[in-house]
């Protein structure tokens, strides 16, 4: 029997690290395609992701600068969460104001703190409204489900 020389070990020494690591840092072709389409899927569902659009919320009913608050009276029957920010437009349509819901209210009337600009009475809301995703859970949706 032979015994391998120094220089044949450290050969073979060489070609079990390079195919040891070779394994794991080559990118394969079959990874690479996948990565491909991946990212493609990825783009497609945000451009067929809906835009947001700005839907009439009321108009300015109060304004008390000294409190910093207006009242909004709601020309719709919306759920509007607390914190939520609406725009203030005056004649011209644009925006003059920016207000913040608080979570007083009272039937048709929403309060809200004023962020920046000067609201004045008759002016009309508008808040950013972007649908839901398709697919996406309905809000209040909870993932436990009670069966009797």
């Amino acid at each position: 029997m032979q015994v391998p020389s120094a220089a044949n070990r450290l050969f073979l020494a060489a070609v079990f690290a390079i195919l040891l690591t070779g394994c794991k840092t080559l990118s394969w072709k079959k990874d690479a395609a996948a990565e491909t389409v991946a990212a493609a899927e990825t783009a497609t569902e945000e451009s067929h992701a809906a835009p947001s659009m700005k839907i009439p919320v009321g108009t300015i009913h109060h304004v008390d600068p000294a409190g910093g608050f207006v009242l909004i009276r709601s020309s719709r029957l919306l759920q509007i969460e607390p914190g939520t920010t609406i725009s203030v437009h005056g004649d011209d349509g644009m925006p003059v104001a920016s207000v913040e819901v608080s979570p007083a209210r009272k039937g048709q009337f929403l309060t809200a703190d004023i962020l920046n600009g000067t609201p004045l009475v008759g002016q009309r809301t508008l808040m950013e409204y972007a649908p839901p995703a398709p697919g996406a859970p309905a809000p209040g949706d909870d993932d436990i489900q009670v069966l009797e």
